[in-house]
């Protein structure tokens, strides 16, 4: 009677501990790993890779074996993907409307140029005024953003951290049980 008390006792802390185990392992799977990956995808397709060399090994050496040449084969490759960069470029034409002829009046043909050359340098100050007011902005945004995306990285990096370790908790724990019920089962070994 006790020794089944004990046999119980120790398979129910292997189960226990088994499961405990996975569930930790798959938390930690599904808190480390990318969206849409699956729980065993990666081990899979390395076993599979590897049946596929035993396999591809073993046919070559019946062939060779057998003398029989293998099989032509096609390989092709992935299209590449082209990316091209794309310039833009702008020009402004100001117009302020006809001169004065130099030949009849030099002093208003001066006057109307000093004042279209004041005009411009004006326009090209407010332009480039603009400009340095739209870059200042601009870089201020950019160092908001970034700043903004660190503290969120950071968040995201301890929050990771952190269901990870559960994950890896519960591994332990599962562990744990898995070798308490080895003990009473060694026990009972030895014992009975």
């Amino acid at each position: 009677m006790l020794e089944t008390v004990f046999t119980m006792f120790s398979i129910a802390f292997q189960a226990l501990g088994l499961a405990t185990a996975a569930v930790g392992m798959f938390k930690t799977f599904k808190d480390s790993s990318t969206p849409g990956d699956r729980f065993f995808s990666r081990v899979l397709a390395t076993e599979l890779g590897a049946i596929r060399q035993v396999w591809t090994a073993a046919g070559d050496l019946c062939r060779r074996l057998f003398r029989r040449p293998r099989p032509p084969t096609a390989h092709t490759g992935a299209a590449g993907v082209m990316f091209g960069a794309v310039e833009f470029s702008a020009r402004g034409i100001v117009q302020f409307g006809p001169l004065p002829d130099p030949a009849q009046d030099t002093d208003a043909f001066k006057a109307a140029v000093e004042e279209r050359l004041n005009r411009a340098f004006k326009l090209a100050q407010e332009v480039q005024h603009g400009l340095g007011q739209e870059t200042k902005a601009r870089e201020e945004e950019d160092q908001k953003m970034g700043s903004n995306l660190h503290a969120r990285i950071i968040a995201l990096d301890e929050e990771s951290k952190r269901a990870t370790i559960r994950g890896l908790h519960e591994q332990v724990l599962g562990f744990f049980c898995v070798a308490i019920g080895l003990v009473v089962q060694s026990y009972l070994d030895l014992a009975y």
